[in-house]
């Protein structure tokens, strides 16, 4: 906070007015803010926690908002959005093992509750939008392999049941894989639920890490600096959390135990169903006294933002596949489950292999439209102006048949399947086509707008 009040003024408001975030109110402001097109982040200094009391403890939201914010968290003040995107890629691939200190060491041990002390009502706890099953925290989660040495860093939503548990859901990816591991096996997993860090550490939750690389190694690579990490109070050194946290839960997902989730706004703008979810129980809590709970505002513009380490990770695959890919634009294209990608292209065939490099990438994407690099994947009517004049749908679009889909996606029939398609909005290369119409770049470089209107 300290650094985007120094580096990028204006991009961190506080309210010191009370509020009560299970009641809407914290999101009533972000809402009202994004329809005015502001996307500021915002510490509320006053909240109230699930007794209806004042918390020691402040939210921050909107830490995602702006892609200018996540660039300050890797330490880039004023990147470009493929900047910021080739940094989270860059620091992906430069893991830094985790270093372990003390618990006098350890800022989040400053406070330990466990047995009766621990309640879940004291926190202040958000319910962001209308359909919402209850309160929910929007935290990452830290796991071990069970029977493994290898960290799983992950962002998962948990409700609110009572004082001592939480519902959590989790897609089938590697969380789920540990837990459908331990139940396999009759064992409760224990985990650490971080609801505050360095952004650094939170953007790690979403990379698409490989499954052989441990995910605290990857968060000493986004934050530039090993993570600190401390033996948790229930687990011992059989659970190693991070030590700089805001506030960390200690405890258990139960095995074989199920409980109704949902819903809750999900990052493709509606509110998905209820489902049957597993069943957290807390153990212990710790945290600092004045601890600041980072709070993702979800169906919004800051929930797909939080997205960004994905399309860094399909950004990767696409420029592996084919090396002349110059950028991707999946958040901000239009659409969750959309991406564009553009590229120098120099032979046919390019635009369909890095379209499918994505596709094999992610479940989170359906459509693929491949621009040349003459068109801004980012502007939308330079991207509608390329389908509108260099598309014939019987040759530059591709439908795919049985796909594995994304299971938020509402539009999908099966609960998984899906399809797909693929748009090459790119000129040919193999016959003459027209050029575009412009301005000699020579004559642009020498005749500037400020030199002949004023008051620019």
């Amino acid at each position: 906070m300290r650094e985007l009040e120094e580096k990028t003024p204006g991009e961190l408001i506080r309210v010191s007015k009370e509020l009560n975030p299970s009641a809407f109110e914290t999101t009533a402001i972000l809402h009202q803010m994004e329809s005015q097109g502001r996307f500021e982040g915002v510490l509320f200094e006053k909240v109230k926690d699930l007794k209806g009391k004042v918390s020691p403890f402040r939210i921050l939201m909107n830490t995602f908002g702006t892609l200018r914010k996540i660039g300050v968290a890797l330490d880039i003040a004023q990147g470009k959005r493929i900047e910021i995107i080739e940094r989270m890629l860059e620091r992906q691939t430069k893991s830094i093992k985790p270093l372990q200190v003390s618990r006098e060491e350890a800022p989040v041990k400053q406070v330990v509750k466990k047995d009766k002390a621990l309640d879940l009502r004291d926190l202040p706890i958000v319910r962001h939008v209308d359909m919402d099953g209850g309160p929910y925290l929007t935290p990452i989660i830290v796991s071990k392999d069970p029977g493994g040495k290898r960290y799983n860093v992950s962002w998962n939503r948990m409700m609110y049941l009572d004082p001592k548990h939480l519902g959590i859901y989790m897609s089938p990816r590697h969380l789920w894989s540990y837990v459908s591991k331990a139940e396999s096996e009759g064992k409760n997993i224990p985990i650490g639920v971080v609801l505050g860090h360095h952004p650094a550490f939170h953007i790690t939750g979403a990379l698409l890490t490989p499954m052989n690389e441990d995910e605290y190694d990857a968060a000493g690579g986004t934050l530039g600096e090993p993570l600190r990490i401390v033996p948790s109070e229930t687990y011992g050194e059989e659970l190693l959390v991070p030590a700089d946290s805001e506030i960390v839960i200690e405890g258990e997902i139960h095995v074989g135990r199920r409980v109704v989730e949902g819903p809750f706004g999900e990052f493709t703008g509606y509110s998905g169903s209820q489902r049957l979810a597993c069943l957290f129980e807390a153990k212990a809590i710790t945290y600092r006294p004045d601890a600041v709970i980072i709070d993702i505002f979800p169906c919004k513009t800051e929930h797909l933002n939080a997205h960004l380490p994905i399309e860094a990770s399909i950004y990767g695959k696409v420029k592996e596949a084919v090396p002349t890919v110059k950028e991707t634009c999946w958040i901000g294209s239009g659409g969750p489950f959309h991406l564009i990608i553009s590229l120098k292209k120099t032979m046919e065939g390019q635009p369909l292999r890095a379209a499918m490099a994505a596709l094999s990438a992610s479940n989170f994407l359906k459509h693929v439209i491949v621009v040349d690099d003459d068109i801004d994947p980012t502007n939308l009517q330079e991207v509608m102006w390329a389908v509108a004049t260099r598309v014939q749908a019987s040759e530059n679009v591709v439908i795919l048949k049985g796909l594995q889909g994304h299971v938020l996606d509402p539009s999908v029939r099966h609960e998984i399947r899906s399809d797909g398609m693929i748009i090459d909005a790119t000129k040919p290369i193999d016959r003459p086509f027209p050029k575009r119409g412009e301005v000699p770049l020579e004559v642009l470089q020498r005749i500037k707008l400020e030199d002949y209107i004023k008051g620019l």
